[in-house]
């Protein structure tokens, strides 16, 4: 290690000639070396420390006992530039070669840097402020066992802890190791017990050199090697003391000479003083800073999401990402409740990122829709229903997983929550399952306002036409004889219940010009049906029969075994003969408008 400089002598406060800033020795300590350096602290402030929330700061009364507020405009409190502590302040600095490594993050030099002036203590220049530091946190990768157990099922429960801890842990041993080979005297006393704790504080009290003005261009900069376009975290004495609060209005106010925040409404005699860390869920609260809200309304859920589109789809999601926001993670927010009354269906992105919807419009799009994604305005939503109705399925199902897992390792959490931390993970669990419920009751309203009049159930037609439910009962379809070039048909090309729908689309649309009404008891559905296939071009049979005069398909024989089934069981109102191409005309409808959800099948518009 290089050769220490002397620590600044600091003058000693003398209570009786300048202010009270704190009851707390060291926190009036504080304030008197910031102010000293060109700092500054409102003289309706208050600093304190309760064993509860730990430093805060407040509103007090003036020196008449009258009631004071902070009028607007108001600089609460500011911190000059040469007191913030960052790698743009190295002194004492350690080796070149371990700050220019080009293996160790700026993150992990950071850290290191911080634990330096914790070893030092007295003698490190920035000892008014290190010495009230933290020693110990509320964060997960300081929970025991039971208190991890009651964030299994959570994200941070399911690994997010893990990573980070193994995140940090090799940035602490590569910089251990690059100490030990620079012939560090005191390297062993830099344990991963003390990196934790660094690195923590940074989480937890810290701000982004970029957003208070701090560049590597800063006159304090030397002896380090940080890239231009990377920011590093900055910890600013007594700025940092102010907690947070959602929706507080303050003012961050960088300059080249100090950060102060300054807020612009007025504050009552006695309230304590936040800062807005910005809209954090709790799952970031907890995890960066110890601490949960209870019925947070910035709160979040994060989704990760990692599968990609192959072949075709692949292309075309290559080509929309560059005009999208895509991210690896997506933070959730709670659903706002819908109306299932109102006639107007909501669209996905009212609710979910659009590019996340756009990815899994992609993902589950049949052939089809995937000539419609590539071909038609990429900018036209939905692609059909039935592509928009298996994308809200897709998300159920991803959504249901977490809800699933959350609520699977509640019934194993039998005690009452005891500590402060188990409090704080439940507070964070409950919140979590509220946001995956709000989601999916919200995709359930989704599927409802389709299902009025835009799908059909085959359980719903069979239902609405006994006739042919009888009649199917009476003469099964015989799948195990229809066979295919590599087994049974019904195991290797289609299921039983699309060839149920592929005789029910030849009953009720394959005569269209003489056709009256439906046959079906869901007259609304078929006759808009039916009406989207004669008027959309190459959909209706005359069309398609056209194109395909002859079935010109390895599985033309299986098509032929199909329309003998329905002409040999004389399929009530399919008029005349059917043959080969009338099964292929309403085998290619079932594939592209049909859509499976449970254990039933739809038929959409």
């Amino acid at each position: 290690m290089s050769e220490l400089m002397p620590a600044p002598k600091r003058t000693k406060l003398d209570p009786e000639a300048s202010r009270r800033y704190s009851e707390h020795q060291y926190l009036h300590e504080l304030a008197g070396w910031v102010i000293q350096a060109g700092g500054h602290v409102s003289d309706t402030l208050e600093l304190y420390k309760d064993e509860e929330n730990g430093f805060g700061a407040r509103i007090i009364s003036d020196k008449n006992g009258e009631s004071e507020s902070a009028g607007e405009p108001l600089t609460l409190v500011s911190c000059p530039t040469s007191l913030m502590f960052s790698l743009a302040n190295p002194s004492p600095s350690f080796p070149v070669s371990f700050l220019e490594s080009p293996t160790l993050s700026v993150h992990a030099k950071s850290c290191f840097h911080l634990s330096q002036h914790l070893l030092l203590k007295e003698q490190s220049q920035f000892w008014p402020y290190i010495r009230l530091l933290p020693e110990t946190f509320h964060t997960p990768l300081y929970f025991n066992d039971d208190e991890m157990e009651r964030l299994a099922g959570t994200n941070l429960g399911a690994g997010d802890v893990t990573l980070r801890k193994q995140l940090w842990t090799e940035e602490w041993e590569t910089g251990k190791q690059l100490l030990e080979n620079g012939n560090i005297e005191n390297a062993q006393e830099y344990t991963w017990d003390l990196y934790l704790r660094a690195a923590t504080i940074y989480t937890s009290r810290s701000f982004p050199s970029k957003l208070v003005g701090i560049t590597t261009d800063s006159p304090a900069d030397h002896n380090t090697e940080v890239s231009d376009d990377a920011s590093f975290p900055v910890l600013i004495p007594l700025v940092d003391i102010l907690n947070h609060k959602p929706d507080t209005k303050i003012i961050w106010e960088p300059t080249p000479t100090s950060f102060s925040l300054r807020t612009p409404e007025n504050i009552p005699a006695g309230s304590q003083v936040f800062n807005n860390y910005g809209p954090k869920g709790n799952e970031e609260l907890l995890m960066g800073y110890g601490f949960v809200i209870p019925e947070n309304h910035t709160d979040s859920l994060a989704m990760k999401f990692t599968i990609s589109p192959r072949g075709q789809a692949a292309e075309i999601w290559e080509q929309r990402m560059l005009k999208q926001a895509w991210k690896d993670v997506f933070h959730l927010t709670k659903s706002a409740d819908f109306d299932p009354k109102t006639r107007i269906t909501p669209a996905l992105e009212d609710d979910w990122p659009e590019a996340f919807v756009d990815l899994f419009r992609i993902l589950v799009a049949n052939e089809s829709e995937i000539d419609d994604l590539e071909n038609g305005d990429p900018n036209a939503t939905p692609v059909s229903i039935r592509n928009e109705l298996a994308v809200a399925l897709g998300l159920k199902a991803a959504i249901s997983q977490k809800l699933a897992a959350i609520r699977k390792y509640d019934l194993s959490l039998t005690s009452p929550a005891a500590s402060y931390r188990e409090k704080a993970a439940d507070i964070y669990r409950k919140g979590q399952e509220e946001i995956v419920v709000s989601k999916i009751n919200r995709l359930d309203s989704f599927l409802d306002c389709y299902a009025r009049d835009s799908i059909l159930s085959l359980g719903q037609y069979l239902n609405d036409n006994t006739d042919f439910a009888q009649q199917l009962d009476r003469n099964p379809i015989p799948v195990e004889e229809i066979e295919g070039e590599d087994g049974p048909f019904y195991e290797e090309i289609i299921a039983k219940e699309e060839l149920a729908f592929i005789i029910a689309i030849l009953r009720e649309c394959l005569d269209h010009e003489g056709a009256g009404e439906p046959s079906s008891g869901s007259g609304v559905f078929w006759r808009a049906f039916s009406h989207a296939l004669y008027s959309t071009p190459g959909m209706s049979f005359a069309d398609f029969s056209k194109l395909n005069e002859v079935v010109d398909d390895e599985s033309e024989g299986v098509y032929a075994a199909i329309a003998d089934y329905c002409n040999c069981a004389e399929v009530e109102h399919v008029q005349g003969f059917i043959g080969s191409l009338h099964i292929s005309w309403a085998w290619g409808i079932v594939r592209a408008k049909c859509i499976t959800v449970g254990e039933d099948l739809f038929l959409t518009l």
